[in-house]
């Protein structure tokens, strides 16, 4: 039986429905079982084959690597994106509209393409942006 740890600490079975809690003395496939004899006592090398035999599952997505960022923002661009968030909501349903958030990482992400596209353009509508800001 080949097991897979996630991380989050629990065990998934490949070729069962139950879930095993893993040991630190136990191995965790079946050429370990196999080839050698069960003791309370591995070896540092035995360990390192445990931890190296993990494997995540192949039609599982890798996971996204995200930071939280605190930014000031105009009040009149947040009720923008408000705005857009509630009619998205309407529109496809609260379950599945996008989060703030994918709304907002998306916007930056559109704005970082057009830095590559037309690069003079976009960085003097944001020095415009700043003026405005330090004025207010």
């Amino acid at each position: 039986m080949e097991v897979s740890v996630s991380k989050k600490g629990t065990a998934d079975s490949s070729k069962s429905n139950k879930s095993t809690r893993q040991q630190p003395n136990q191995s965790t496939s079946q050429e370990d079982n196999a080839s050698s004899p069960k003791n309370s006592n591995p070896t540092s090398e035995q360990v390192d084959n445990t931890t190296s035999q993990q494997v995540e599952p192949e039609n599982e997505p890798k996971k996204v690597v995200c930071r939280k960022s605190t930014f000031q923002i105009n009040a009149k661009v947040l009720d923008l994106l408000d705005k857009l968030h509630l009619t998205l909501q309407l529109e496809m349903g609260k379950a599945n509209a996008p989060f703030k958030e994918v709304i907002v990482e998306e916007a930056l992400v559109r704005l970082l393409e057009q830095v590559d596209i037309d690069r003079q353009a976009v960085v003097s509508v944001l020095v415009q942006r700043q003026e405005s800001r330090d004025k207010g």
